[in-house]
C-alpha cells in the first residue's frame, strides 16, 4: 500500500546562520527531518500543515502569537530566577511549563535546547527576530560578556515596561480622535442614504424649486445611493494601491512619516514619545556597557519613524566622526533644546545615562499628561468636524422648509 503524502511546515536555521522556513511535501515526519538534513537546514520547529477544513474545526484552539507583552513578562520571569541563583538552563526549564501561551512554551523550549547544546543565550534569541530585537539581542550579548546577565535582563525589564507603557499611552490617544471620524462619518453615511432620500420625497410634493446647497446634498445622496458598488471599488483599488505604492516606496514611507509628525496634537505626542523612547532605549544601552556607537546602530529600527531613524544614522556617523553626542543631536534639527543642553551636562560631567533617564521620565510624564487631557485639547477640533458635516447635512434639509415656512 503507497503511503499518502504529508505536507510539513519547518522553521529552521540554514549554513549562514539565518533563520529560515518553508514546506515539504513527503511520506513521513522522519522523511522530513532527513530531507531537512541533507539540506543542511537545523529544524527548530516542524509540524504537519494545517489545511482548511482543520483550521475551521481548531480555529478556535489555534496557537496564541507571541505578543511583545509575553516578550515583557518573560524578561521580567528570567530576569527575578537568575537574580535568585537559578541557573539559566533551569530557568528556562520552568518558564517553558507555561501552559497559558503554546507559541512562548515552543519558543523558550528551542531556546532552552540550543543553550544546553552550547550556545549562548544572546545566539539563541537572535532565531526569533520577529520576538527578539537586534537591540535586545546586543543588550544579552554584553551582560554575557561581563558576567553581568541578571542585571542586563532587569534593565531590560524595566525598559520593556517603560516602552510598553508609553505605547499603550500613545495608542490611547490615537483612538479618541479616529473613534470621532468613524463615527462621523458613518452618521454621514445614515444620513445620506436613508434620511436625506425622505425629505427628497417630501421636497417633490412642494413643487417649489430646492436651495443650491439643499441639491448639492440630494445630488451626492443620489450618487452614492446609485453607484455604491463603484464608489466601494474605487475605495477598494485606491487604499490597496496605496498601501503598494507606500509598501515599495521609502521615498512615500518618509513623507508620511514626516507628515504625521505635524499632525494637530497628535504629531507633538508621537515627537514627545520618540524622544522619550531614543533617551530611554540609549540610556539603557549605555548602563549596561555597550559602546555608543553600537547602541546608536542597534537603535535605530525601533525608532519608530523613519525622520528619526534617519537622524540616528545621522547622529551614529557624526560620534564615530569625533563629535560629540549633544552637538550631533543638534545638528538634525529634531530635538528641543532642553533635551540636548542636558545630554550637554551629562557628557561634560559623566553622568550621560542618568541624563539620558531624567529626559526619558520627563517626557513619558508630558505624553501621560497630554492624553489625560486629551478630550479637552481635541474638543474644539471634534467640535469643527461634526458641525460641518452633520451640522452642514441637517441645515441642507431644512433650508427648503423653512423657506416655504416664510412664505406664510
Amino acid at each position: 500500500m503507497v503511503n499518502e503524502s504529508k505536507t510539513y511546515q519547518w522553521t529552521g536555521i540554514n549554513t549562514k546562520g539565518r533563520r529560515v522556513n518553508g514546506v515539504l511535501t513527503v511520506n513521513d515526519m522522519a522523511e522530513a527531518q532527513l530531507e531537512l538534513k541533507k539540506m543542511g537546514i537545523e529544524v527548530i520547529n516542524i509540524q504537519t500543515k494545517k489545511n482548511l477544513l482543520d483550521f475551521k474545526i481548531k480555529g478556535f484552539s489555534r496557537q496564541k502569537k507571541i505578543k511583545p507583552n509575553d516578550i515583557l513578562l518573560f524578561t521580567r520571569y528570567l530576569s527575578t530566577m537568575m537574580a535568585a541563583g537559578l541557573p539559566i538552563i533551569q530557568a528556562l526549564e520552568i518558564i517553558s511549563d507555561d501552559k497559558e501561551n503554546q507559541a512562548i512554551q515552543s519558543m523558550v523550549r528551542s531556546i532552552k535546547t540550543n543553550v544546553a547544546g552550547g550556545k549562548t543565550l544572546a545566539e539563541s534569541f537572535s532565531q526569533y527576530p520577529n520576538q527578539f530585537s537586534d537591540l535586545y539581542c546586543s543588550l544579552i550579548k554584553a551582560g554575557e560578556k561581563s558576567g553581568t546577565l541578571d542585571k542586563i535582563l532587569n534593565r531590560l525589564a524595566v525598559y520593556l515596561e517603560k516602552t510598553e507603557t508609553l505605547k499603550r499611552k500613545i495608542k490611547k490617544a490615537l483612538i479618541y480622535p479616529i473613534a470621532i471620524l468613524v463615527v462621523a462619518f458613518a452618521v454621514s453615511l445614515i444620513l445620506l442614504l436613508f434620511v436625506v432620500p425622505q425629505f427628497q420625497a417630501m421636497f417633490k410634493s412642494f413643487g417649489a424649486d430646492l436651495p443650491v446647497f439643499t441639491q448639492m446634498v440630494v445630488g451626492l445622496s443620489d450618487f452614492m445611493r446609485s453607484y455604491w458598488y463603484i464608489i466601494i471599488a474605487v475605495l477598494a483599488l485606491l487604499i490597496v494601491g496605496l498601501r503598494h505604492f507606500i509598501k515599495t516606496s521609502d521615498s512615500a514611507k518618509e513623507l508620511i512619516d514626516k507628515w504625521i509628525l505635524k499632525i494637530y496634537i497628535i504629531g507633538p505626542i508621537l515627537q514627545k514619545g520618540i524622544i522619550a523612547r531614543y533617551t530611554r532605549t540609549l540610556a539603557t544601552t549605555i548602563e549596561a556597557g555597550m559602546p555608543i556607537v553600537e547602541s546608536m546602530k542597534s537603535m535605530s529600527p525601533v525608532m519608530g519613524n523613519r525622520i528619526y531613524t534617519r537622524a540616528v544614522n545621522q547622529i551614529c556617523d557624526d560620534i564615530v566622526s569625533g563629535h560629540q553626542l549633544s552637538d550631533s543631536m543638534s545638528s538634525t534639527k529634531l530635538f528641543p533644546n532642553m533635551v540636548i543642553q542636558m545630554i550637554s551636562v551629562g557628557e561634560a560631567s559623566g553622568s550621560l545615562a542618568e541624563m539620558l533617564n531624567q529626559v526619558a521620565s520627563y517626557y513619558e510624564e508630558e505624553v501621560a499628561n497630554i492624553v489625560d487631557n486629551l478630550s479637552s485639547l481635541i474638543e474644539p477640533l471634534i467640535m469643527v468636524v461634526l458641525g460641518v458635516v452633520i451640522g452642514g447635512f441637517v441645515i441642507a434639509m431644512y433650508l427648503p422648509i423653512f423657506r416655504i415656512g416664510s412664505l406664510f
